[in-house]
């Protein structure tokens, strides 16, 4: 499963107060952590109130010089990602597009420009999808869309929506159905997830987070933005490839145990 870790956000107090002091230390770490513990990309986002423009091309470099893989920018201010996108040394991906006309027309020339990557997040202009069915059709027309202006399967990235249990307790349930419809109607095309959304508002969320993932990945995921830092959940992730056939002969997991990645801090 690709990782992209989700640390690096200004839309967080502490990250965006370091974002706010240019602490540039700040983000070497985090990024650094970030790929030490598994990340194959980072998700960057400079969403600092009046400085976004600033911040994300800012960001972008301090990341690139302190570790080798492609970023992901998580930005909804089309000029802030062309302001971000020239810095990049790899090709990335934009986090997101949505099926908002104003949204898709504002995102497809940067599409076609600098052609990165795309995560297609099944929202319209009604707002977050309530089921299942509702995610399947926002998913269909916007990879229908994206497809028509030339991009191929294997650059979509489709985000189901994942919305917190605590509001809803069919989310889950909608979420998962979603993405086996999709995957199922879409060989070759992503589906990913910002798997933490699934449990804010409540207690012990990482183990929520870790369980949702396997569930995730079970249905189709295969694009998780997830805290590569929480050494459960990574476990849990290598494990669940193993099991569901998408490690041959293991490999990757034996590799892992080898390395001691797959060893977790006892309890006290």
């Amino acid at each position: 499963m690709l990782i992209i870790g989700e640390l690096i956000n200004c839309t967080r107090k502490k990250v965006g107060e370091a974002a706010a002091k240019r602490d540039v230390e700040f983000f070497k770490e985090i990024a650094r952590k970030q790929v030490n513990a598994g990340a194959d990309m980072l998700d960057v986002n400079g969403g600092l109130p009046g400085q976004e423009m600033e911040v994300l091309p800012w960001l972008v470099d301090i990341v690139q010089e302190t570790v080798p893989v492609p970023l992901c920018l998580d930005s909804a201010d089309p000029e802030a990602l062309r302001r971000a996108l020239p810095h990049c040394k790899q090709r990335a991906m934009i986090n997101s597009i949505t099926d908002e006309p104003a949204r898709i027309q504002a995102l497809l020339p940067l599409l076609k420009e600098f052609r990165p990557k795309v995560i297609a997040l099944c929202m319209g202009e009604a707002g977050p999808p309530s089921t299942a069915e509702d995610r399947v059709s926002t998913a269909r027309h916007l990879v229908d869309r994206l497809t028509a202006e030339g991009l191929v399967l294997d650059d979509i990235y489709v985000d189901l929506c994942v919305l917190p249990v605590s509001t809803g307790p069919e989310h889950g349930k909608a979420l998962l159905e979603a993405i086996g419809q999709i995957a199922a109607r879409y060989p070759g095309v992503h589906i990913s997830a910002g798997v933490s959304n699934v449990s804010f508002g409540l207690p012990l969320r990482k183990l929520l987070n870790e369980v949702f993932a396997v569930l995730l990945m079970a249905r189709g995921l295969d694009t998780g933005i997830v805290d590569p830092c929480d050494p459960q959940l990574m476990v849990n992730i290598r494990a669940a490839e193993a099991l569901l056939g998408r490690d041959e002969y293991c490999a990757n997991y034996l590799r892992a145990f080898r390395e001691g990645k797959l060893e977790l801090p006892t309890a006290a």
